[in-house]
């Protein structure tokens, strides 16, 4: 009896509609799995990942795309594998401290964090891109009160 030999599966994917993915254990704590829904044409694919490998599955998948567009398209915005190769794991991110206050029938649940954003560009208005970055949370989140910082913190290095 010979082995089996690779499997390729290829799915017809919408791109147009994003991935859905959602905690596959959930009367399992601490979840141990997640699960990520790709629609298509006339197909429903659901991948289970291992949380403990989810993001370096995520990384790999985003840097596999951004190469493959970058090399279909000749967008030259989109990452070089040199690039690529300079970003830290995916493993290493740290969200950082989050606070979550439980709603209940009558009340929403509440999130508390600290979003710090460093950008690199020529010629930025700094308050115009503060109060840009106010109005895409305000207008795609449910959010009640946004506190920005007042000064312009410089940091890093000055080309």
């Amino acid at each position: 009896m010979t082995a089996p030999g690779p499997v390729e599966l290829r799915l017809a994917v919408d791109g147009r509609e994003a991935p859905l993915v959602y905690p596959d254990s959930i009367h399992v704590q601490p979840v141990q799995d997640l699960a990520v829904e790709v629609a298509g044409p006339g197909v429903l694919a659901t991948l289970v990942l291992p949380v403990g490998q989810a993001r370096s599955w995520a990384g790999e998948l985003f840097a596999a795309v951004a190469v493959a567009y970058r090399e279909a398209t000749g967008d030259p915005h989109a990452l070089t594998d040199f690039e690529l190769a300079g970003l830290p794991s995916a493993d290493s991110y740290d969200p950082g401290l989050g606070l979550l206050v439980e709603g209940d029938d009558d009340r929403p649940a509440r999130v508390r964090f600290h979003l710090a954003v460093d950008i690199d560009g020529l010629c930025l208005s700094t308050t115009a891109l503060r109060a840009g970055l106010v109005d895409a949370l305000t207008g795609r989140f449910n959010v009640t009160r946004i506190g920005v910082s007042p000064g312009e913190p410089r940091a890093g290095r000055i080309h």
